[in-house]
């Protein structure tokens, strides 16, 4: 019975209510952690209470940091963590960078004496994500928070147990041991997704790959491609934007998040730039997942600006497609 998973898999929002839980009720843990953290730091952090919120939006964006940690010392004193949890989600754009605009406002503010960003994640994440883990002022391994859970799972009783439990569920999400449905990645998509990219680099650079086209193990029913945020404008007063290919549909759309809950103010303005093209602005939801990963809460509806694409033919016949145009012009 030992060897049968508990959770068909471990989510970071899983992880994300362990760590607060363990913040909110063990003093203990939040010694362990504040201290590897200010050792880290190359700094000391004197407190004697704490208190802990999970999603807290920030002061200068409707975005939320995952866990924010106050530690309060005698006199009045603060030190604020504010803490980011990753499981294998890309950055979002400038995450880091709002998360310490977030501390700077804080000390600012006279909120607290200092105030530092943490992430915690698995080490191989900080390994693939040097660069924007980089950008935090120290990081948390998801290997070492299990393994001080596990440490302290030899408590007696019903203690114990828990612990236990806590542990083995940071190291489902780890290994991404899943019980139930697993993605059966074919050979046939694998290389039709290596083609795609490669014709799609050729016949137009400025395109990047997007972290899900690059991704090994593609199943079967992926038929969308994502391409990576940077390839599209950043200006302050537009959302996350992404260029979709959506295969299956035959569409090739650039996707507003967020604007869908303003589709009628948008679409009138928006109108009389699209007449006359073939291009059209519709509303669209997650269809499959309608509640954001971390709070539940509905996501927004997106905005697409899409476009009916030639639907793409069957490998076989686009392989001697490409190999007829080779001949013909080698």
């Amino acid at each position: 019975m030992d060897d049968i998973l508990t959770l068909t898999h471990a989510t970071e929002r899983d992880v994300d209510l362990l760590l607060v839980e363990e913040l909110r009720c063990s003093a203990d843990f939040v010694r362990w952690i504040v201290n590897r953290i200010a050792g880290m730091i190359g700094t000391s952090i004197n407190f004697t209470t704490s208190d802990v919120t999970h999603s807290k939006r920030r002061t200068y964006n409707r975005r939320e940091i995952d866990i924010c940690l106050r530690l309060k010392a005698p006199g009045g004193l603060t030190t604020i963590l504010l803490i980011e949890n990753k499981l294998d989600t890309s950055e979002q754009f400038e995450q880091a960078e709002s998360y310490r605009a977030e501390a700077k406002h804080f000390v600012q503010n006279g909120e607290a004496r200092a105030a530092y960003t943490v992430i915690v994640c698995p080490a191989a994440y900080a390994r693939r994500n040097a660069v924007f883990v980089s950008k935090f002022d120290t990081n948390i391994s998801y290997e070492d928070i299990s393994a001080y859970l596990a440490g302290r799972s030899q408590e007696p009783g019903e203690l114990g147990a828990r612990l236990k439990h806590r542990h083995e569920m940071l190291d489902q999400a780890i290994t991404k041991s899943r019980r139930g449905y697993e993605a059966a990645p074919l050979p046939i998509i694998e290389q039709f997704n290596a083609k795609y990219i490669a014709l799609a680099s050729k016949k137009c650079p400025a395109l990047k790959a997007g972290p899900s086209m690059l991704k090994e193990g593609r199943p079967g029913e992926s038929k969308t491609m994502i391409f990576a945020p940077e390839v599209l404008p950043r200006w302050d007063f537009l959302p996350q934007m992404r260029i979709v290919h959506q295969l299956r549909e035959g569409n090739a759309n650039v996707n507003f998040y967020g604007w869908g809950d303003h589709f009628t103010a948008l679409a009138g303005m928006m109108a009389s730039d699209l007449a006359g093209t073939p291009y059209r602005l519709v509303p669209t939801v997650q269809r499959r997942n309608r509640k954001r990963a971390k709070n539940k809460a509905l996501k927004p509806i997106s905005e697409i600006v899409t476009v009916e694409v030639p639907p793409l033919i069957e490998q076989a016949t686009f392989d001697a497609v490409q190999a007829h145009l080779r001949a013909r012009n080698p």
